[in-house]
């Protein structure tokens, strides 16, 4: 195992700003199940010094964007590696890793070397294609587009009648009278 190094000091930016953007890094890996502290440290320390190094040269986005977009970065180069000889694009590249290292066991298993393109074992990389390979069939768009609802025969003679009894107020009346009676009527005859 690699000593860990711990030597940053951004010229740029304030200490709340570049422990806001540790805090974030660390929920970040933490996202993807790397309960190594050990690693997940170094990964952020390296991330931090790429982030330092771009906030230098930009200090108009806040240290914690910075290093997101690092993290994003470092994790696109590691998942082209493993995924080079399959044809997917970016953004397939990107859901594909993440459900392959979970599929994988990546996390309990190869924490070491999560990010580390420069070291990747055979049967991680394979283990992490096989799981998408297997996981189903290729996402496709589709369009759902709203209809009306049909709620049949009953609708459509609710909505008819409806219609007729706005249209028609005395019809309307006279059925309502009918209905109180006849409700009147029945209690007469039950309580008599």
């Amino acid at each position: 195992m690699e000593a860990v190094n711990i030597q940053f000091a951004p010229e740029t930016g304030t200490e709340e700003e570049w422990n806001e953007a540790y805090a974030r890094l660390a929920d970040y890996f933490r996202s993807y199940q790397l309960h190594n502290r050990i690693r997940r440290t170094q990964l952020i320390l390296e991330t931090l010094r790429r982030a330092a190094d771009c906030h230098k040269q930009d200090p108009s986005r806040t240290p914690t964007a910075h290093s997101i977009e690092q993290a994003r970065r470092m994790l696109k180069e590691w998942l082209g590696a493993i995924y080079s000889e399959m044809n997917l694009n970016e953004s397939q590249i990107e859901a594909a890793g993440r459900l392959g290292f979970h599929l994988s066991g990546g996390p309990a298993r190869w924490p070491h070397f999560f990010l580390d393109k420069g070291n990747l074992p055979p049967d991680m990389m394979e283990a992490m294609r096989v799981a998408v390979r297997t996981s189903g069939p290729g996402m496709q768009v589709s369009k759902m587009t709203p209809r009306d609802m049909d709620l049949g025969i009953v609708s459509e003679v609710a909505e008819d009648t409806f219609d007729t009894l706005g249209r028609h107020p005395i019809l309307r009346y006279t059925i309502l009278i009918s209905i109180v009676g006849g409700v009147l009527g029945y209690l007469y005859l039950l309580l008599r």
